[in-house]
């Protein structure tokens, strides 16, 4: 599902060197124990189109094969960090789903697995003010920014929620 573009051996300086689709935190727990993962800040290819680079050195055959098996057989989701962007300048992310989603999934799947990737810890996404929604728009899945009814403040029950609230990550 995910798609994966080598690097030419003359623009790397490690031996396997590739580019894919998933996002930087789905790639990072999908190839945790073979190869390191990095984001991808360059214009050949896009970061915006491959925002993640998969690289590694003395790396067996079987390993190779295995971290282009994981991939191709993840499902890929629009990047995170174009969804933030988006809503921020915009106010909206919109996008097709035929492009990430396999066609056999219903409508809610797709709406169900598009809201579990969401970075929600972002203050640009959720606050105690604002939240998300999703619903369909043409074929298309419709991100926007509502204002909520109230202010909403989830109580904190154990301490593991504290730190997590207290250390809320700058980037995503």
């Amino acid at each position: 599902m995910a798609r994966i573009v080598h690097c030419h051996p003359s623009q790397t300086q490690y031996d396997f060197h590739i580019f894919t689709d998933l996002d930087f935190w789905d790639a990072r727990l999908i190839l945790k124990d073979l190869a390191v993962v990095k984001r991808n800040f360059g214009q050949q290819p896009s970061g915006d189109e491959f925002p993640t680079q998969v690289v590694g050195t003395d790396l067996s055959r079987t390993a190779r094969a295995e971290i282009e098996r994981r991939i191709k057989r993840s499902v890929g989701s629009p990047p995170r960090h174009l969804i933030v962007k988006s809503v921020l300048m915009d106010g909206f992310f919109e996008f097709d789903p035929a492009h990430y989603y396999p066609a056999r999934w219903n409508p809610s799947r797709m709406l169900h697995f598009t809201y579990l990737r969401l970075p929600l810890e972002q203050g640009g996404l959720n606050s105690p003010y604002r939240t998300v929604r999703l619903h369909w728009i043409d074929g298309k899945i419709r991100l926007e920014r509502v204002q909520r009814d109230a202010k909403h403040d989830p109580p904190i029950t154990s301490r593991k929620e504290a730190l997590r609230k207290q250390h809320v990550p700058l980037c995503f």
